[in-house]
């Protein structure tokens, strides 16, 4: 068989990197469209690792729309595959973190102006309980980055455009990561925390006024100023947050 046959590195992400093989044998051609693929056991044996972990692997083709799945026949590449998009964790120095900020600007700046004249009445509120939920999760002793996260989220949402929110959760782990390297980055003095409830509650206000030029402000101010107190951040901030997530992957 044609491709790649080198076993991945071993480690937590190993699935992943089969994805990733597979990802760039479909798009190669090596499958044609609606071909079916090898089979577990087979790939398995292609790459040197278990049937579970080739499982996994395509059940992550799957959710990205590579792949489609007949019961009883197996896998197949599907007829209209999309591509694959895949970015290095940002947890390797603040650069990288600084540079999904950078992704993050377009897309959340103009998923808040549209917001602003889109939302429902619930929506709003959704994303109100979303921000009183970070709030919460800070007193509780909590990073808050999954409800960061799902602030955020809310915010795609009540811009009533599926590919908002499909493009949030399709980088959500990348998401993850540079989310908790800023909060932790801001837990690490008091008015760092006070800016960003502020600035999150501008982004709030604007979007409740209805007022779309506002809250893409308030929204573009919000990512700037991140970037700004991850510049100041201490040179051992990556430690610290690997510190406080013992089982990243390297």
């Amino acid at each position: 068989m044609s491709g790649d046959t080198s076993t991945p590195s071993r480690g937590p992400q190993l699935s992943e990197q089969v994805a990733a093989r597979l990802s760039d044998a479909i798009q190669s051609g090596e499958w044609a469209r609606g071909e079916r693929l090898p089979t577990e056991a087979a790939l398995g044996q292609r790459f040197g690792i278990s049937r579970s972990v080739v499982r996994e692997a395509i059940s992550m083709l799957r959710n990205a729309g590579l792949v489609t799945s007949r019961r009883g026949s197996g896998s197949f590449v599907a007829d209209a595959p999309t591509v694959s998009l895949r970015l290095a964790l940002p947890d390797s120095d603040l650069s990288s973190v600084i540079e999904v900020l950078e992704l993050r600007r377009p897309l959340e700046v103009e998923a808040a102006r549209l917001a602003a004249s889109r939302r429902t009445p619930s929506q709003l509120r959704r994303i109100r309980n979303a921000m009183v939920d970070i709030d919460e999760a800070v007193e509780a002793g909590l990073s808050g980055v999954e409800q960061d996260l799902a602030f955020h989220r809310a915010i795609a949402e009540a811009a009533h455009n599926a590919h908002f929110t499909a493009v949030l959760d399709f980088y959500n782990r990348f998401l993850h990561h540079a989310i908790h390297v800023t909060r932790t980055n801001e837990s690490l003095r008091e008015t760092f925390m006070q800016q960003v409830v502020a600035e999150h509650q501008t982004i709030v206000d604007a979007i409740a006024a209805g007022d779309p030029e506002a809250a893409a402000q308030a929204a573009a101010r919000h990512l700037e100023h991140a970037e700004v107190r991850l510049r100041q951040a201490p040179e051992d901030l990556i430690a610290r947050v690997r510190a406080q997530r013992p089982n990243a992957p390297d």
